[in-house]
Protein backbone atom coordinates (compact mmCIF):
# COMPACT_ATOMS: atom_id res chain seq x y z
CA UNK A 1 0.00 0.00 0.00
CA UNK A 2 1.45 3.63 -0.90
CA UNK A 3 1.28 6.28 1.45
CA UNK A 4 0.97 9.90 1.23
CA UNK A 5 4.11 10.18 2.46
CA UNK A 6 5.42 7.89 -0.17
CA UNK A 7 3.76 9.44 -2.43
CA UNK A 8 5.33 12.71 -1.71
CA UNK A 9 8.73 11.50 -1.17
CA UNK A 10 8.34 10.35 -4.74
CA UNK A 11 7.14 13.64 -6.17
CA UNK A 12 10.04 15.20 -4.46
CA UNK A 13 12.53 12.97 -6.20
CA UNK A 14 10.37 13.43 -9.74
CA UNK A 15 10.85 17.11 -9.47
CA UNK A 16 14.65 17.23 -8.34
CA UNK A 17 15.52 14.66 -11.11
CA UNK A 18 13.54 17.64 -13.71
CA UNK A 19 15.87 19.77 -11.43
CA UNK A 20 13.65 21.39 -9.50
CA UNK A 21 12.82 22.00 -6.14
CA UNK A 22 10.21 22.75 -3.88
CA UNK A 23 9.94 26.31 -1.98
CA UNK A 24 10.75 25.27 1.09
CA UNK A 25 13.62 23.22 0.09
CA UNK A 26 15.32 26.73 -1.55
CA UNK A 27 18.49 27.59 -0.12
CA UNK A 28 18.32 30.09 2.31
CA UNK A 29 14.63 30.84 4.12
CA UNK A 30 14.14 26.83 4.83
CA UNK A 31 13.68 27.79 7.79
CA UNK A 32 10.31 29.50 7.84
CA UNK A 33 8.76 27.00 7.39
CA UNK A 34 9.83 25.53 10.94
CA UNK A 35 10.25 29.31 12.43
CA UNK A 36 8.68 30.60 15.81
CA UNK A 37 7.79 33.72 14.27
CA UNK A 38 4.27 33.71 13.42
CA UNK A 39 4.48 36.22 10.51
CA UNK A 40 7.73 34.07 9.22
CA UNK A 41 5.17 31.47 8.96
CA UNK A 42 3.06 33.22 7.17
CA UNK A 43 5.44 34.21 4.41
CA UNK A 44 6.39 30.34 4.43
CA UNK A 45 2.42 29.55 3.40
CA UNK A 46 2.26 32.15 0.87
CA UNK A 47 5.57 31.08 -0.45
CA UNK A 48 3.55 27.22 -0.64
CA UNK A 49 0.82 28.49 -2.84
CA UNK A 50 2.77 27.75 -6.20
CA UNK A 51 4.49 24.74 -5.35
CA UNK A 52 4.34 22.06 -7.80
CA UNK A 53 3.91 19.42 -5.46
CA UNK A 54 1.38 21.07 -3.18
CA UNK A 55 -1.17 18.27 -3.26
CA UNK A 56 1.17 15.82 -2.47
CA UNK A 57 2.36 17.86 0.77
CA UNK A 58 -1.08 18.33 2.07
CA UNK A 59 -1.61 14.46 1.77
CA UNK A 60 1.03 13.62 3.73
CA UNK A 61 0.39 16.11 6.25
CA UNK A 62 -3.08 15.30 6.62
CA UNK A 63 -2.21 11.48 6.57
CA UNK A 64 0.08 11.76 9.73
CA UNK A 65 -2.08 14.92 11.64
CA UNK A 66 1.07 17.40 11.38
CA UNK A 67 0.83 19.77 13.91
CA UNK A 68 3.43 21.82 13.76
CA UNK A 69 5.39 24.30 10.80
CA UNK A 70 3.92 24.89 7.46
CA UNK A 71 2.95 22.55 5.18
CA UNK A 72 1.09 22.73 1.71
CA UNK A 73 0.58 26.17 3.01
CA UNK A 74 -1.04 25.38 6.04
CA UNK A 75 0.18 26.76 9.24
CA UNK A 76 -0.59 23.77 11.23
CA UNK A 77 1.20 25.05 14.50
CA UNK A 78 -1.04 25.40 17.51
CA UNK A 79 -2.03 28.85 18.42
CA UNK A 80 -1.08 29.79 22.32
CA UNK A 81 -4.90 30.62 23.55
CA UNK A 82 -4.72 32.93 27.02
CA UNK A 83 -7.09 32.34 29.69
CA UNK A 84 -9.07 35.20 30.97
Amino acid sequence: MTTARDQLTLALVRLAAAGGRPPCGEYGGHELWTSDDVEDRAIAAARCLDCPILTECRAAADEHDERWHVWAGIDRTKRKTTTP
